[in-house]
């Protein structure tokens, strides 16, 4: 059991102490954040204390941390507090749900988030912090790159390789020995059939709004 931080205050960090708290021996003692964005002095009832003075209250040769943060900027911000950090001497830990298959015991970085119902194939790689969250498909010889953040019912079919800083929206599929580019957005729903370059971004239509409301369409449909 390590006794650990999580760098955070707001949804994703709520979800990580979630999931550390019922799923792992950890035990989360604080939360922080940068001074200048810190809105609340206690979460969890344990508190949040700024980032900037970490080591004087936890230090890292007692104390472990994960960093909770979202896609903001293209992970970039994550990407940033991850290496600043390591900067200061912190072992970042992953998470992986004890309901995820990784039954290949693919290779998995540090301050990984991976959740249940999950499947990694054999052959597969994920780099460090990486956020894959709720029923995601990761085919054989897959990689993902660092800082990449993977919402929920993703499909990536087999030998396929998603670039660093990538984000990739619910119920998306990414097609056999595809690459996808650095900081490419991916929204929900989209199928990419194709190798894209750096930068890439795919967005699918939404439904279009059927005309009749659900009570008269319910009355057409003799649904009621």
């Amino acid at each position: 059991m390590s006794k650990m931080v999580i760098f955070g205050e707001g949804k994703i960090a709520d979800a990580v102490y979630f999931y550390l708290k019922n799923d792992t021996p950890h035990e989360v003692v604080a939360f922080t954040a940068d001074a200048d964005y810190i809105t609340k002095t206690e979460l969890h009832d344990l508190p949040v204390v700024p980032f900037e003075g970490i080591q004087s209250r936890y230090p890292p040769d007692d104390f472990k941390m994960f960093v909770a943060l979202g896609y903001q900027n293209m992970n970039s911000l994550r990407a940033t507090k991850y290496q600043q950090a390591k900067d200061k001497g912190y072992e970042l830990i992953r998470y992986i749900n004890s309901r995820a298959s990784n039954f290949g015991q693919v290779a998995i970085g540090d301050n990984c988030f991976v959740l249940e119902n999950t499947v990694l194939q054999p052959g597969s790689a994920i780099g460090n912090n990486v956020l894959i969250w709720s029923g995601n498909h990761i085919g054989h010889h897959a990689r993902i790159e660092d800082h990449c953040y993977i919402a929920g019912h993703v499909i990536i079919a087999g030998s396929t390789i998603v670039g660093s800083r990538c984000f990739i929206g619910v119920n998306a599929t990414i097609g056999h020995e595809v690459t996808i580019g650095r900081e490419s957005f991916i929204g929900a729903s989209c199928v990419v059939t194709k190798s894209a370059e750096a930068g890439s971004v795919f967005v699918a239509p939404d439904t279009p709004k059927f005309r009749l409301n659900s009570a008269s369409f319910l009355r057409l449909t003799k649904m009621k």
